[in-house]
C-alpha cells in the first residue's frame, strides 16, 4: 500500500510537471526555451529619413529600386532568470524572411490589389541579451513594374498604402523552430524626384 500511494505521488508529480511546462501561449507551437523580440522596424520616408512608414517610390528617375527597413531584434529566454544561467544554445540562428501584404481596406490578392509576396535568406545570429539590426528588403524592385505598382507610374496623385507582414524564422542553436511576425506600413506612390 505505502509502494502504490509513493508511486501515485511519483507519477502526480510528474504528470503536473508536464502539465505546466506544456502550457506556455508564448512558445507557439515550439519547444524552444527562446524567442525573437522586435524591438523597431524603421523605414524611410520619401526625403530619406527615418521613418516609421516606408514611402516607396515607384519609379526614381527613370529606374526601380528596391526598398528596405532596419529592423531591430533581441533574443531572450522564456525563463527569465535560468536556474542555471543562459546557455550558447538558447541563442538563436535566423535562417529565412517571409514578406506579404494587406491593402488598407483588407484586400490581399497578390498582383491584382497588391505586390506578390516573397522570401529571403538569412544567416543572422541573435545571442540571448543582446540586440541586433539588420537590414531587409521589405519591396523588391521587379515588384514595382508588375501590377498593381506600375499603374503609378507617372501618376501624381495615385497612392496605394498597404501593411507589410515581415515573418521571421530560425531555431535555436539546439535546433527547435522560433517564429516570430512584426508589420510595418508601406505607401506606394511615384514621388516627385528631388
Amino acid at each position: 500500500m505505502r509502494k502504490t500511494t509513493l508511486a501515485l505521488k511519483v507519477i502526480s508529480i510528474v504528470a503536473l510537471s508536464l502539465l505546466l511546462f506544456s502550457c506556455n501561449p508564448q512558445e507557439r507551437g515550439t519547444n524552444s526555451g527562446s524567442f525573437i523580440i522586435i524591438e523597431n522596424i524603421i523605414g524611410k520616408d520619401n526625403l530619406g529619413n527615418d521613418s516609421s512608414v516606408v514611402f516607396s517610390d515607384v519609379i526614381t528617375g527613370g529606374v526601380a529600386y528596391s526598398d528596405f527597413v532596419n529592423i531591430t531584434l533581441r533574443a531572450a529566454t522564456l525563463d527569465p532568470n535560468p536556474l542555471l544561467g543562459v546557455s550558447q544554445y538558447s541563442d538563436i540562428m535566423l535562417t529565412r524572411y517571409v514578406v506579404s501584404y494587406i491593402r488598407s481596406d483588407g484586400a490581399t490578392a497578390e498582383g491584382i490589389a497588391v505586390p506578390y509576396r516573397f522570401e529571403g535568406a538569412l544567416s543572422v545570429l541573435l545571442p540571448i541579451g543582446s540586440s541586433v539590426t539588420i537590414p531587409l528588403m521589405i519591396v523588391r524592385d521587379v515588384a514595382k513594374t508588375q501590377p498593381p505598382l506600375l499603374a503609378l507610374v507617372g501618376d501624381p496623385t495615385g497612392i496605394i498604402e498597404c501593411t507589410a507582414r515581415i515573418e521571421l524564422f530560425g531555431h535555436d542553436l539546439r535546433n527547435r523552430a522560433v517564429k516570430q511576425t512584426g508589420q510595418i506600413t508601406v505607401r506606394f506612390a511615384d514621388f516627385r524626384d528631388q
